[in-house]
């Protein structure tokens, strides 16, 4: 009630009772995994075991599938894990968390493309210099948007990466930055948002079979032998199995 006029809402909605003080004391209930679920879940999303195993199938129809990543500290944190996170967030009926995810996975990608393809003005390799010469600021600062127009421009990204790069990028803007955004077919635009998501980590990563072996990118390839994540026997061709 406010001012005598009474309305709708819900007391303490970022609380959890059976934790936070001073409600915990007044709880005796054991905080089991079932109480756990509940509060993780969004409001109005079922927490049975059994629909967290029924919205995983949902989203798990990606294709294709992320089959391997490199053991290496910025493609885990950066795009794998997000990754993984963004497959619980639906679970959980946390919808807004996978999109959002997703397009930070997006733009780490942008990034790593541009980085490990090391491209040349005036025949050699672009320094920092040149990037705030030619874009007004390193490309890591630029907006999304700009940063795939640059990428294209370079031929680093083809017309399938680049509309999967738009489509995170344009759903991801109508839900995070726009408030009068419905959210009637938010589920579905996460599992599209995901799809997508996982399709520009899988091209940049790269899990091509041959002769029984998963061939990684080969500019990737290269970037992580400077890493010192891969390492490279005499006599190898670059462009073999790993």
């Amino acid at each position: 009630m406010s001012g005598g006029r009474r309305f709708k809402g819900w007391v303490n909605p970022l609380a959890f009772l059976e934790v936070d003080k001073p409600w915990a004391e007044r709880v005796t209930e054991t905080v089991d995994p079932q109480t756990l679920l509940n509060y993780i879940c969004s409001p109005g999303v079922s927490s049975k075991p059994d629909n967290f195993v029924s919205r995983y199938k949902e989203i798990s129809v990606e294709s294709p599938r992320l089959h391997i990543a490199p053991y290496e500290e910025h493609i885990l944190t950066k795009l794998i894990w997000p990754l993984r996170h963004a497959k619980a967030c639906y679970m959980a009926g946390n919808y807004l968390g996978t999109i959002s995810l997703c397009g930070m996975v997006a733009e780490m990608v942008a990034m790593l493309i541009f980085e490990i393809s090391e491209p040349l003005v005036n025949g050699k390799p672009i320094t920092r210099e040149h990037e705030i010469g030619l874009f007004g600021c390193e490309f890591e600062k630029l907006g999304q948007e700009r940063r795939i127009a640059v990428l294209k421009t370079y031929n680093l990204i083809d017309d399938q990466l680049q509309e999967s790069f738009g489509l995170i990028r344009t759903k991801r803007r109508r839900y995070l930055h726009i408030y009068s955004q419905e959210h009637d077919t938010l589920p579905e635009d996460a599992v599209e948002v995901f799809k997508a998501a996982v399709s520009i980590v899988v091209k940049i990563i790269g899990q091509d079979v041959r002769d029984g072996a998963i061939v990684l990118n080969p500019t990737l390839l290269k970037y992580l032998e400077k890493q010192g994540i891969v390492e490279q026997e005499i006599g190898d061709d670059p462009n073999s199995p790993a």
